[in-house]
């Protein structure tokens, strides 16, 4: 490569980067005039009017430095830190995952702004705690992805919650993050209906050639099961009302098709769509700030859970 094309690389890969780049500065490091520097700055102006209309080379006349501004496709450090937090927060992957995941997050900025970042999220990195299964999971997760675009079939060798190892031939139709854990809600053979696998339990897998029926093929529609499950716990969809004292905002985000159709005194009457085993694991949480009106029967499974936890603390 010629000394113009790497000076001119290197110049465009500072600016992407979101540096401020002087034509002395430049000058100096490739041993050329600056105006030979503003030839370069000229070019990736007009390339950029050509290919990318979205970013504009602009000047600042006090710090005499040329800068890339409106780029729509590129994270800052704002946005690097937002999603630094995202994933230490979610602790959905192991240690060593996250340090990688970090680290390449990280080699997008500036050096200065590396170093800004490292100290923000220092000290949450250093005390990160992976979760019990200790299970590597970018491979699997990307493996899994493939197979539902491609609708192949597979059969999984799977550990369920009491650590009994199942055998299941799978159509997995969609990959969902919720609470810590990666979930593969897929079509299962066995059981012919759709069943959630928590992904860090499946410890064998092997593609089949055989392909899956028609009526199991049909797109999942996994946004849509996001708004109404809580937890990643089956159950039966239905429409509740309970009154809620506690922080309104809170109650209408856990519940995303749900309102307020009434206001008290001191609380609010939310109806809500949703599953009812999830919704009642979190109905269940918020303690007496909680009061469940309908439907009837799933008030009483509300009532009849609460009597069988109030007998674990009678003697």
């Amino acid at each position: 490569m010629s000394s113009s094309a790497t000076r001119l690389l290197d110049i465009y890969h500072k600016l992407l980067n979101g540096a401020a780049i002087t034509k002395e500065e430049f000058a100096q490091k490739y041993e050329v005039a600056p105006r030979t520097i503003q030839r370069d700055l000229a070019d990736i102006r007009l390339f950029l009017e050509e290919y990318r209309p979205d970013a504009k080379l602009q000047y600042n006349r006090s710090t005499k430095s040329s800068y890339l501004a409106g780029q729509n496709n590129t994270l800052g450090k704002a946005e690097t830190l937002a999603l630094c937090k995202i994933l230490l927060a979610s602790r959905a992957f192991t240690k060593k995952e996250t340090d990688h995941l970090l680290g390449a997050l990280n080699d997008n900025l500036p050096p200065a702004e590396q170093k800004e970042l490292n100290w923000i999220i220092k000290n949450e990195q250093s005390n990160y705690v992976e979760l019990q299964h200790t299970k590597a999971l970018l491979q699997i997760l990307w493996e899994f992805s493939n197979y539902i675009v491609k609708h192949r079939l597979l059969n999984i060798v799977y550990t369920r919650q009491d650590k009994k190892q199942v055998t299941h031939t799978i159509l997995p139709k969609a990959i969902i993050f919720s609470n810590y854990y990666f979930y593969v809600v897929s079509y299962s053979q066995n059981a012919e209906q759709d069943l959630f696998f928590r992904l860090d339990r499946i410890i064998d897998y092997t593609p089949l050639d055989k392909k899956a029926g028609h009526s199991q093929n049909l797109r999942y529609e996994d946004g849509k099961l996001r708004q109404n499950i809580q937890f990643m716990t089956p159950g039966d969809l239905l429409t509740i009302t309970f009154e809620f004292s506690g922080t309104v905002e809170a109650a209408l985000d856990r519940f995303p098709n749900s309102k307020v159709i009434k206001k008290l005194a001191d609380s609010v009457v939310i109806e809500a769509e949703t599953i009812d085993q999830g919704a009642m694991m979190w109905l269940l949480s918020q303690g007496k700030r909680v009061k469940v009106l309908s439907p009837d029967n799933f008030k009483a499974k509300m009532k009849q859970e609460l009597k069988e936890m109030l007998q674990n603390y009678t003697s």
